[in-house]
This record gives C-alpha cells, sequence and structure tokens, in this order.
C-alpha cells in the first residue's frame, strides 16, 4: 500500500513538474515573433513533452492524424490564447483535439447522408437515382466529373487546397470550404457561425472563396479537360 501511494505521489509531482514546464515554455515563446526561430524552438519542445506525456486522447479513426494536425496547428498558431489559470497546457490542447474530432466525425456523417440511396416503389422494388441518370450519356459523363472532383478535393494529394487558408485560419481552408458547399452548399452564416467568425470575417469569407479557391477549382477542371481555359 506504501509503495502504491508512494508511486502515485511521484507521479503527481512528475506530472506537476511537466504542466509547469510546458506553461514556461508557452510564455516565452509568446515574448518572440511569429515563425522567429526562438519561437519554433520553444514550440518544438512544447510537442516533444506534450507527446511524451500521453495525455492527449487517441482513437483509431482515419481521420484522426488530420484532426491532430489541425488542432497542432491552432494551438501553435494561437498560443496567446492559453490562458495558465484555467487549465493545464496539455488540458487545453487535448480539449481542442477532441472539439476538431467532433468536427471530423461531424463532416464525415454528413457526406454518408448526402449519399442516394435507394428509393422503394410500391412493388417493392427499388430504384436507384443514379442508374436513371447514369442511362444518359451526359449525365453518366456529369456524374463521373462530379466524382472525380470530389475525390480531388478529399486526396489534395498536393496539399494546396489545405494551405489556401483564410486570414491565417488553417482549419478553414479552400478543402473544408468545398466539402461544405458542394454538394449541400452550406449557408456562408452556418460557415461563419462554426468557425466563430465577427461580422467582418463572416462578410469576407465568401470573397475569399471566389477569389482563392474557386480558381483552383478551375484551374483542376482545365487540367482535366473538363472545361476550356480562358483565352488570353
Amino acid at each position: 500500500m506504501a509503495s502504491n501511494a508512494s508511486a502515485t505521489l511521484v507521479g503527481q509531482f512528475i506530472m506537476s513538474a511537466l504542466n509547469e514546464t510546458l506553461k514556461q515554455l508557452v510564455a516565452e515563446a509568446c515574448t518572440h515573433l511569429p515563425r522567429s526561430a526562438a519561437r519554433q524552438l520553444c514550440i518544438q519542445e512544447i510537442y516533444s513533452l506534450v507527446i511524451k506525456s500521453g495525455n492527449l486522447w487517441n482513437e483509431n479513426t482515419p481521420y484522426y492524424s488530420d484532426a491532430f494536425q489541425e488542432t497542432w496547428e491552432y494551438c501553435c498558431q494561437n498560443l496567446e490564447k492559453y490562458n495558465p489559470e484555467l487549465s493545464a497546457v496539455t488540458t487545453w490542447i487535448d480539449t481542442r483535439l477532441k472539439w476538431t474530432l467532433q468536427k471530423w466525425r461531424d463532416r464525415q456523417n454528413q457526406q454518408k447522408q448526402r449519399q442516394v440511396n435507394p428509393i422503394g416503389t410500391d412493388d417493392g422494388n427499388t430504384i436507384n437515382p443514379l442508374d436513371n441518370l447514369a442511362s444518359n450519356p451526359g449525365a453518366s459523363r456529369a456524374i463521373q466529373i462530379w466524382q472525380a472532383t470530389v475525390r480531388w478535393v478529399q486526396e489534395d494529394s498536393d496539399g494546396k487546397l489545405r494551405q489556401t487558408c483564410f486570414r491565417k485560419r488553417p482549419e478553414i481552408n479552400a478543402q473544408v470550404l468545398f466539402l461544405k458547399r458542394f454538394p449541400s452548399e452550406t449557408p456562408w452564416q452556418d460557415i461563419a457561425k462554426e468557425f466563430d467568425l465577427n461580422s467582418a470575417e463572416a462578410k469576407d469569407l465568401p470573397k475569399f472563396y471566389n477569389r482563392s479557391c474557386r480558381p483552383l477549382l478551375r484551374e483542376f477542371g482545365v487540367l482535366q479537360g473538363y472545361i476550356e481555359e480562358k483565352k488570353k
């Protein structure tokens, strides 16, 4: 019993020391300019200690690594938002990670709901709307283009979509906006609310989409031969 109690006390001491070290590193990082070498060194040390602590939520989902990366980028770019009086650094990051995972989970569920389901008929048979569309050569071609475009957005193999960010907000990027805007055309006010944008940001978001995101979509269409390149 005594050994167990001692082990518990040692564990608590180590965790307390870790939390204090992380708080100091965050405070120090905030004294340096963004993207400076000194700040990056602090961030690297924070990352190493947080990972070694084993205090972050982990789950076996296909989007976990993406959610983790998004969380880490957000926390690194918003270290000034951390309040040491409210929580430990690991708790702050873990809370953000769980929120991000829920967002990815909701997004995946929405994509599943958008899939076309077979329609039941009075005689007990089923009709798949896509089968009817496929019988039309023009519609079939449109479906192929649509599927290829969605696959391009989801994979983003060169990372260009994720790198095209709104106002240095990595979680609001071209890939995310494309998946929200088609096919469901999520209203801009709903997107602004989801990302907690102020009125000025909410007003500028559609402009960013038209100015920076849509050209990427057109560029893809031109490369694939879906649309003709504009003549200069």
